[in-house]
């Protein structure tokens, strides 16, 4: 979908002579129209002026004056069609003469064409240096009062004395007159905050990996397991697990047009395969455990803050939830080995059922496909660690699962629809 943001602009930038003279430069500096079609590469708001690269290359530089409510809403990036009249007149500065920058009244001219019409601009007088003149072409490029670099055609009526005389580094009054429509085009973009406000609800479907990258479910420690001795080694959840999944359900709500809070049902399911987790006795007998599945869902909140509402649209925000986790208990076994005998213990007490804080920033971007929306986040995110259970602790095991705290970076992708 596409909507267009209608800026107008009546700017007068840079007017030369005073009285009747400037009002008979008037008919020169006011007269082709020029249209671009380009994208914004610098937007000014203390300046006020907006530099625009053309399709073919080209670059001009617009003033905007305060009149124009809106200009806070152009942005670098934005693709924009510009018509504007661009000729200029020159009067060279003596030596020691002053600096002026003064504006003109308003002067109507009339619109080419059969129908009726007429164009209302501003005239400016200023002096400014002239940092490059093409006599060939007859375009010249300076630097205005508030140091921003512009280039215009010259009018053809000027004085082809002056044209011999100007010179790279001369100091010149130019009469500068412009009529500019400015219409600014963006993708997925509403006019104002009541358009942008319209649709604020938004539900969402999220999925992926989430790639846990410190902490363990089973700490390296000793203990005893049905009167042997046993050494458990350092185990990770990726080793217990795999990679494990995340899928989230959410809502959102638009507070303004940047920003919105979010809601999401979250739920993980990971099944475990059999891992060699330590060795029993003396001869080292592999102890190899078969844990339940890693089961938990939650409910979380957060906000989303959005860097510019284009069709694609990057974001930071945050999360904090809570989560409840099952029991998970485990199957161990360890061959006979000697004089030892085989060591099997059936579901086996390991975590207890437990209620887990999480929190952590995200990051992403949506890429708008009319009301639905693609969506890719990025989030740092932190679990809560889970319950141990009194016969670890009795088996002098009682610190091998305090450890169970992760963090993670799910990468998840998925879509949502706004209503």
């Amino acid at each position: 979908m596409r909507t267009y943001l209608h800026v107008t602009v009546l700017v007068a930038v840079m007017t030369t002579t005073f009285g009747t003279n400037a009002r008979a430069q008037t008919q020169d500096v006011v007269r082709d129209q020029i249209t671009v079609r380009g994208t914004v590469e610098a937007v000014d708001p203390a300046l006020r002026t907006a530099r625009i690269r053309g399709t073919q290359g080209n670059v001009v530089t617009l003033d905007v004056p305060a009149s124009i409510t809106r200009f806070n809403e152009v942005r670098v990036g934005d693709v924009v069609t510009v018509a504007y009249y661009d000729v200029v007149n020159i009067r060279p500065k003596d030596p020691g003469e002053p600096a002026v920058d003064t504006i003109a009244e308003p002067t109507t001219t009339r619109t080419p064409g059969t129908l009726p019409g007429a164009t209302v601009a501003k005239q400016r007088v200023a002096t400014v240096t002239i940092t490059a003149w093409d006599a060939a072409t007859g375009t010249v490029t300076f630097t205005g009062p508030k140091g921003q670099s512009y280039t215009r055609r010259v009018a053809d009526t000027l004085d082809p004395a002056v044209r011999q005389r100007l010179q790279v580094g001369d100091r010149a009054d130019i009469t500068w007159t412009e009529a500019v429509r400015l219409s600014v085009e963006r993708a997925n973009v509403v006019q104002d905050d009541e358009d942008a406000l319209r649709h604020r609800f938004t539900l969402s479907v999220l999925w992926g990996p989430d790639n846990q990258f410190s902490r363990k479910v089973i700490t390296k420690g000793s203990g005893t397991l049905q009167g042997v001795p046993i050494d458990l080694d350092e185990t990770s959840y990726d080793d217990v697990y795999g990679r494990m999944g995340l899928f989230k359900i959410g809502i959102g709500y638009r507070i303004s047009p940047r920003s919105e809070v979010v809601g999401n049902f979250v739920i993980s399911r990971s099944s475990s395969e059999p891992v060699t987790v330590g060795r029993a006795g003396a001869a080292g007998a592999p102890i190899v455990a078969a844990f339940d599945d890693y089961n938990y869902w939650g409910i979380e909140a957060g906000q989303r803050f959005y860097f510019a509402r284009v069709r694609f649209t990057p974001f930071l925000g945050y999360n904090v939830g809570i989560n409840r986790f099952d029991a998970i208990n485990g199957d161990f076994a360890a061959p006979a080995a000697g004089f030892q005998a085989p060591i099997v213990v059936n579901d086996g007490q390991f975590f207890d059922s437990a209620w887990a804080f999480s929190f952590g920033p995200t990051g992403g971007v949506l890429i708008g496909l009319g009301p639905i929306e693609v969506m890719g986040e990025v989030a740092l995110r932190y679990m809560g660690g889970l319950s141990d259970v009194d016969p670890l602790s009795e088996a002098g095991l009682r610190d091998i699962n305090s450890e169970s705290s992760r963090w993670s970076i799910p990468i998840m992708i998925g879509a949502r629809i706004r209503f």
